[in-house]
């Protein structure tokens, strides 16, 4: 099942994709597509889809 949601992920001085879909990763999540949607001073927004086991 396909299943999106929001994640927090901790800001960084430098940005790239490869950062954060190793966050991603490490988080356990097989992902589809992301998109950073949001962000604060402490944390980027990352919306998600990803298949659910």
């Amino acid at each position: 099942m396909i299943s999106s949601k929001d994640i927090k992920i901790k800001i960084t001085d430098n940005l790239s994709s490869e950062y954060i879909e190793t966050e991603l990763k490490k988080l356990g999540y097989d992902i589809l597509r992301w998109a950073i949607t949001d962000y604060d001073k402490n944390n980027y927004t990352v919306n998600i889809a990803y298949v659910e086991n």
